[in-house]
């Protein structure tokens, strides 16, 4: 880990230690762009087993934290290469998980944890006391910590619609995500704000090692336009003008 890195896990990291030997690469996809993709990628990749039969997609719900001074933005926007985050997940409308991200440029890492209701509901309501009955689990202790001295908190909901491919040579997963939309935590969900244009979808393309030259050729076949923002960064600049 470089040494802006290791500054930073200093100051944010919790007691969590990820080693980062994923990539993940994110681009804006047009809608012809997207129907290209998505005719091609069924012929060699395998769709996720999880989807609805019918549409081939799962929605997901995401309630990210962030801290008193809004950290996990300030960093993104200061250009800050290491970022973490926090966040309650729940795919399909199943039950919720709580995982913990790193992301050092393009490599990241993941953790999670399954939730039952009382510890995903001391979670979001930021009940120290609560989370502090499951400190034995590492991830809740580490988030015990982050509540105590940032004052972490749920702070935005990012819902979309995602359709994923898996490919096994490198644990390759490519991802279409539409339909983002975002609501500041407090606030009610009819409030929700669109993160994207209505005809525009997020690729994210996620793999260990080295991307196989098959999938490689079948997915850039020209320049798509680079994501460097989260979804979560995008849904806090536009519900904070």
């Amino acid at each position: 880990m470089n040494a802006d890195a290791s500054r930073h896990s200093r100051i944010y990291g919790g007691g969590t230690r990820l080693e980062l030997t994923r990539t993940e690469l994110k681009f804006l996809l047009t809608p012809d762009e997207l129907v290209q993709l998505a005719n091609q990628l069924p012929l060699v990749m395998t769709r996720d087993p999880h989807a609805d039969p019918l549409t081939g997609e799962y929605t997901i719900s995401s309630v990210y934290f962030d801290d008193l001074y809004c950290s996990r933005v300030g960093d993104k926007a200061d250009g800050v290469e290491f970022h973490q985050k926090y966040r309650v997940r729940s795919y399909a409308g199943g039950p919720a998980r709580l995982e913990y991200k790193t992301k050092v440029g393009n490599l990241t890492a993941k953790e999670s944890i399954w939730l039952d209701d009382p510890m995903r509901d001391a979670l979001l309501r930021a009940d120290a006391e609560g989370v502090s009955r499951y400190a034995n689990i590492r991830l809740m202790a580490d988030v015990l910590v982050r509540m105590k001295l940032d004052d972490l908190r749920p702070a935005i909901v990012v819902d979309y619609l995602r359709e994923a491919f898996t490919y096994p040579i490198g644990d390759v997963r490519v991802t279409f995500d539409k339909d983002v939309t975002a609501y500041l935590w407090e606030s009610d969900p009819g409030f929700r704000r669109r993160v994207l244009e209505p005809q525009m979808t997020i690729l994210e393309v996620k793999y260990t090692g080295v991307l196989p030259e098959t999938l490689r050729k079948i997915i850039f076949f020209k320049n798509f336009q680079i994501v460097s923002y989260s979804k979560y960064y995008m849904g806090w600049i536009l519900l904070n003008p």
